[in-house]
């Protein structure tokens, strides 16, 4: 899929605001390439683009493969991590950093609701975290604050 990576930043040569934020941007990147390397259907990686990020607190990168990933007509996904669970997120057309954020935000809060109504996690994206209130409780506060001060919906 194409996407317009001109405003983003290229792996090998992320930026922050300050020597600080690039150093935990960095590490972000390293996270994303391990969490998505981890996976045994993860194609060869093409490129990787830094959408969006504020170091040490969330991140979303745009990973393009080589080839489509098993079963699908993708060849490009969104990863996000950050101080909250790790996720990938499909590619849309036309999409930017804060698209893929507030799909992610999506994902997670379905977790959540299920969660803390007790419900079945079998068709919620996988969270690796344990399905406790206390961590449905944290993540929604982690993502109520992507919601208004990252994407202000």
């Amino acid at each position: 899929m194409d996407i317009d990576t001109s405003s983003f930043q290229d792996e090998s040569e992320i930026t922050g605001d300050d020597p600080e934020d690039t150093e935990l941007l960095r590490e972000m990147a390293a996270e994303a390439r391990a969490y998505i390397e981890d996976y045994e259907w993860c194609p060869p990686i093409k490129s990787v683009h830094l959408a969006l990020g504020i170091g040490g607190v969330v991140a979303a990168f745009l990973y393009q493969f080589d080839e489509a990933i098993d079963d699908t007509d993708d060849d490009a996904l969104w990863i996000v991590v950050g101080d909250l669970p790790n996720a990938y997120v499909v590619v849309e057309p036309g999409d930017d950093g804060e698209a893929a954020l507030s799909r992610y935000c999506a994902l997670m809060e379905d977790w959540t609701f299920n969660v803390l109504n007790g419900h079945s996690l079998d068709e919620s994206f996988p969270v690796a975290a344990e399905a406790t209130h206390e961590n449905a409780e944290m993540l929604t506060q982690r993502i109520a604050f992507i919601r208004t001060e990252i994407l202000i919906d």
